[in-house]
């Protein structure tokens, strides 16, 4: 059994539904009352949590980092780093007002820190734990210096092989840290369904046994995280923005908005609720069912004391509170003890 990863208040752990994580990413387009708006609209949505990006263009990449994107109605831009230079300002004081409303409001709030520089930022705010993204699953420094903050990681392992994620979750080990959760992630942006590849989560629970693992979907819609859900996925990470139609950043274009996280709650909590026990048997619910929608043999006619029955005085009908159609045979060629009417059910006592 996976380990027990605790975020806050919440944990992620075998037997709950998937922690669910509203990712905004950097989709507050640098504006403190959007950032704000979108912790209240996570929260409302039901989301467990609310992850932003935090990230300077000059320490993430060179000036002509070639773009890896092809999001349909988004902004094109010539290199990376002029779309992040174009978002990575929101002032630092309102991450301090994003928290406070996070703990008011009952989400978790953490980031990805691509630097070391916002991890410690990061840590000082006092985020329950951090997200790695990717990419930076072989920067080995910025694992190295994340992990030994001694919070959970959620670590993402698109573009990565099995060996790359091993590499990883053991520099993370070596530093004593071992609050760690694996999501299976396609980084392509928008990630065709076909190249969701699902299954793979199940590889990696079968290569990291204790760990949880879970999925960060860049497809459109949820179909994808309610799948994995039914695959066993314990948290799900999911593009989050307050409207599509807004500019700048290209995740708000395949994101969900707050009407469809709200339903991506709802529906991998009714996917996991659907996954019930695994022993084939009736369950409750269904003992009505067991007793009413079966059949029982039935007189066909009236039938007096002392008839010897045979097939053609019988027939099987519901409900089923009498004898059971699987002992017809044994039925036949009994005598009736008492007078029985048409369609009276049968039961063991009125026969000889």
């Amino acid at each position: 059994m996976a380990r027990i990863v605790n975020i806050g208040n919440r944990m992620i752990a075998e037997g709950r539904s998937p922690f669910i994580i509203a990712e905004a990413g950097v989709n507050h387009n640098q504006q403190p009352e959007i950032a704000l708006d979108l912790v209240r609209a996570a929260a409302d949505a039901g989301a467990d949590a609310i992850k932003f990006q935090n990230y300077s263009a000059d320490r993430l990449a060179v000036k002509d980092s070639p773009v890896y994107w092809d999001v349909p109605g988004a902004e094109k831009v010539e290199s990376q780093y002029e779309l992040f230079s174009k978002l990575d300002g929101l002032p630092l004081s309102t991450y301090w007002e994003m928290m406070k409303l996070a703990q008011e409001l009952d989400i978790e709030m953490f980031s990805t820190p691509f630097s070391e520089v916002d991890a410690d930022f990061l840590d000082e705010l006092g985020v329950p734990a951090f997200k790695i993204a990717s990419p930076d699953i072989t920067h080995h420094p910025l694992l190295r210096h994340v992990s030994k903050k001694g919070k959970p990681i959620i670590l993402s392992t698109g573009i990565s092989t099995l060996g790359e994620v091993e590499d990883a979750v053991r520099i993370i080990e070596a530093e004593g840290n071992t609050q760690i959760a694996l999501l299976h992630c396609t980084s392509t942006y928008p990630t065709p369904y076909s190249d969701s590849n699902l299954r793979m989560m199940t590889t990696m629970q079968t290569a990291f046994p204790d760990y949880p693992i879970g999925l960060s979907d860049h497809t459109y819609g949820i179909p994808a995280p309610i799948a994995a859900t039914a695959l066993g996925c314990q948290v799900i990470e999911k593009h989050f923005t307050l409207d599509k139609g807004m500019s700048d950043s290209p995740d708000h274009k395949f994101g969900v908005d707050p009407s469809e996280l709200k339903q991506l709650v709802e529906g991998t909590q009714a996917a996991w609720q659907s996954l019930g026990q695994s022993v084939k048997k009736p369950v409750e619910s269904e003992l009505p069912a067991l007793k009413y929608m079966r059949r029982s043999v039935v007189s066909l006619g009236d039938l007096p004391a002392g008839t010897r029955l045979s097939e053609d005085m019988l027939v099987c009908k519901r409900p089923g509170t009498g004898i059971s159609p699987k002992y017809l045979e044994q039925v036949i060629g009994r005598r009736t003890k008492i007078d029985l009417l048409a369609d009276d059910i049968l039961t063991w006592e009125v026969l000889d």
